[in-house]
């Protein structure tokens, strides 16, 4: 019979102790020390998360917990990076500094890399098998590309065909669906050639750590090897994960009095739906593990009050959403939010921007503290047309910004017409061959 104990004192305050960690008081102090029970952080966004879990993995080394027996999961790799660096420093506070030499036992890490380590450890398999990302895995499909009959899938051009069937693998390892599952016909043999060549160049994607280590986790000797001294597993970002991952992290979380969940996230959060992550996970969690208490970080102390009321008014939009109202910490100093209208034309919208940004700039406001997020790269050409009429310094974002440059727009039509690529110039609505 699942209960659910939900608390809601919000933590209001953050003082630093003589020892300078900070002390936390409220439902941050409650979900350091809870024991006994799966948890759920429903963390806001600036309201510390990274701060309780930092101490509640000190807190669990400073009652005796081995520190192999803790796993944390986080998002990206920077994440993990200072989320370890912030648990060596709560720890060696509250122990003494030779209590970090034993820290390396500790696992804090990307899914995906927890994966890799854990087939290599148990899944004799892959133990010559080496990581291949996401740019690595399109060279080598440039490679096998006609080989494998991807052009099918892009009306007979190549690079179409890589993108459009990698978005379909993409699709089948985040559901967990195998290949004998698929109806028969191309796609089924040409997703049976894809995985035969990994094999025969002995790489894993990133979708395939996480596909091998669930089917690693199915077989019971495996997974009792695994889960054997696992106390503590702590999802960050828990509202980003897939299918296959969460699968990953339910295989983890042992039964009642084995291994306690704790996941932390927030729904309201949730950016990455189109790379297959399902916001369900996060909001159905205490209807789905057995047990769980509940607690709740909504002071927001990054933003200024505008900036959260007009998160918190778009926020309740959101259909399904856990209810819930992010508070406001810092005092009101000055316009966070600025709502303008609709410009009716691309250049118009261009020639706005222009004359904000010179606003703040004049305001002594850094060009270099000043961005401009657009939706996607069909923004950049007039935005960087505008700004260079004006004499406002840019440099476009990302991998794709770099060729929204005229230099490197040429650079990279002629690489493309080496390959028989095809190349979108900067501005232009046409596809042509160079």
């Amino acid at each position: 019979m699942r209960s659910l104990s939900s608390i809601d004192i919000v933590s209001g305050t953050v003082t630093v102790g003589e020892s300078g960690i900070p002390a936390l008081d409220g439902d941050a102090a409650a979900a350091v020390s809870h024991r006994g029970s799966h948890l759920q952080i429903i963390a806001s966004a600036g309201s510390g998360k990274t701060e309780v879990v930092s101490q509640r993995v000190a807190d669990l080394i400073a009652s005796s917990v081995e520190p192999r027996g803790i796993v944390a999961f986080t998002f990206t790799e920077k994440a993990a990076a200072e989320l370890k660096d912030r648990i060596r420093l709560r720890v060696t506070a509250r122990l003494g500094a030779n209590a970090g030499d034993s820290l390396s036992q500790l696992q804090v890490s990307t899914i995906h890399a927890y994966c890799f380590r854990l087939l290599q450890t148990y899944a004799p398999r892959f133990e010559a098998y080496s990581l291949i990302d996401e740019n690595q895995l399109v060279a080598l499909m440039t490679r096998e590309g006609t080989r494998l009959g991807l052009k099918q899938f892009g009306g007979g051009k190549l690079f179409a065909g890589i993108t459009t069937f990698l978005r379909s693998v993409d699709v089948l390892e985040n559901e967990l669906i195998r290949v004998e599952e698929l109806p028969t016909g191309e796609f089924r043999d040409a997703v049976e050639a894809y995985y035969e060549t990994l094999d025969r160049y002995r790489v894993l994607t990133f979708g395939q750590q996480i596909v091998q280590a669930v089917r690693a986790l199915e077989d019971p000797g495996i997974h009792s090897s695994v889960t054997r001294d696992l106390q503590h597993l702590i999802v960050d970002e828990y509202q980003d994960v897939n299918p296959a991952q969460e699968r990953l992290i339910s295989l983890l979380a042992k039964p009642v009095g084995g291994a306690e969940l704790v996941v932390v996230g927030d729904d309201d959060q949730a950016i990455y739906q189109w790379r297959g992550s399902a916001v369900a996970n996060i909001v159905s969690f205490t209807e789905r593990y057995p047990d769980v208490t509940q607690f709740r970080l909504l002071t927001n102390r990054r933003s200024r009050p505008d900036i959260v009321r007009l998160a918190n008014g778009i926020a309740g939009t959101i259909d399904g959403r856990l209810a819930k109202e992010m508070l406001p910490y810092r005092p009101g100093r000055g316009h966070g939010v600025r709502v303008l209208p609709a410009s009716e034309t691309e250049t118009d919208e261009a020639s706005d921007l222009v004359d904000q940004i010179r606003e703040l700039a004049n305001a002594g406001v850094p060009y270099r503290s000043i961005a401009v997020l657009v939706r996607g790269r069909n923004a950049y050409p007039r935005l960087i047309e505008a700004f260079d009429s004006a004499g406002i310094p840019v440099q476009p974002g990302g991998r794709t910004g770099l060729f929204e440059q005229p230099i490197a727009d040429a650079l990279g039509a002629v690489y493309a017409w080496l390959v028989d690529f095809d190349w979108k110039f900067a501005g232009d609505d046409r596809r042509e061959k160079v």
